[in-house]
């Protein structure tokens, strides 16, 4: 098979792959879209403040758009799956790296519209609640800047390891993938703790996360905590630093969607 890339080719694979894979895609994009309508909306139908309400943004933001549509992803290579439906797809007249960016872009064309979705509705919603609140009563808060950046890293970055995943594991892949991040994360964030620990000492508490701000208070003490009798230092990362960690996130994604295409060629000899 002719390994140049066919813009035609191209369009006839993305049609196939949507033809295959499009309705257990769509139905799943589906249930992922209801269920950020259902826990992000019930925070305008108040007039009254409620810390639950609140807390179901931040449970959304965590268990379906970053851990549920990961789900989606992991549908990327699944033609490849099983003896019977692998054998057909290496079949496919089409290149290499065809194959891989039609997967690649169905997989994009969902995963950065869903999470431009739930940020505007996060926003949109906050604010239709607050709008509805008594003058000088309690107001919800938007999920910070520097969160939703973090967030961010993370979105693509574990996004880009189930995409993989769904092409280098044969069985049980969402099984495996999700164990080896878990570990990953894991020892990334430990060791980030513990290195981040070498400079305050242990006289001090420390809460900080990988490419994150370091929050430290001068006492290990949480009852002198919980009263304030601590002083508390927020040490942020100055712009330079911000922009080389997005690089870094950029380039860790970026790999792992190499190292895919090279997992893709693997199979295809």
């Amino acid at each position: 098979m002719n390994q140049t890339f066919d813009i035609h080719r191209f369009t006839l694979m993305l049609k196939l792959d949507l033809a295959e894979k499009g309705r257990n895609m769509l139905l799943l994009a589906s249930l992922l879209i209801v269920a950020i309508l259902l826990m992000l909306l019930p925070i305008t139908m108040s007039k009254e403040w409620s810390g639950f309400r609140e807390a179901l943004h931040i449970i959304a933001l965590f268990c379906v758009l970053l851990f549920g549509s990961t789900f989606y992803t992991s549908y990327a290579f699944t033609q490849y799956s099983s003896p019977s439906t692998g054998i057909a797809a290496l079949l496919v007249p089409a290149s290499k790296l065809e194959k891989f960016l039609s997967s690649l872009l169905i997989n994009l064309v969902f995963i950065i519209p869903f999470l431009l979705f739930f940020i505007k509705l996060h926003h949109v919603t906050i604010d239709i609640a607050n709008a509805k609140l008594p003058v000088g009563g309690m107001k919800y808060n938007i999920l910070p800047a520097e969160v939703l950046t973090y967030f961010n890293y993370c979105y693509f970055i574990l996004h880009s390891v189930v995409f993989l995943g769904s092409i280098y594991f044969t069985k049980a892949s969402y099984i495996k993938t999700a164990v080896f991040a878990f570990v990953t994360v894991l020892v990334v964030v430990f060791s980030n703790l513990g290195i981040a620990n070498l400079f305050v000492g242990t006289t001090g508490k420390l809460v900080t996360f990988p490419m994150s701000s370091w929050k430290i208070w001068d006492s290990s003490n949480m009852y002198m905590i919980r009263d304030g009798h601590a002083k508390f230092f927020h040490i942020v990362h100055p712009a330079d630093a911000m922009y080389a960690f997005q690089a870094f996130a950029a380039l860790v994604t970026l790999c792992f969607w190499y190292i895919s295409y090279l997992r893709l060629k693997e199979k295809e000899i």
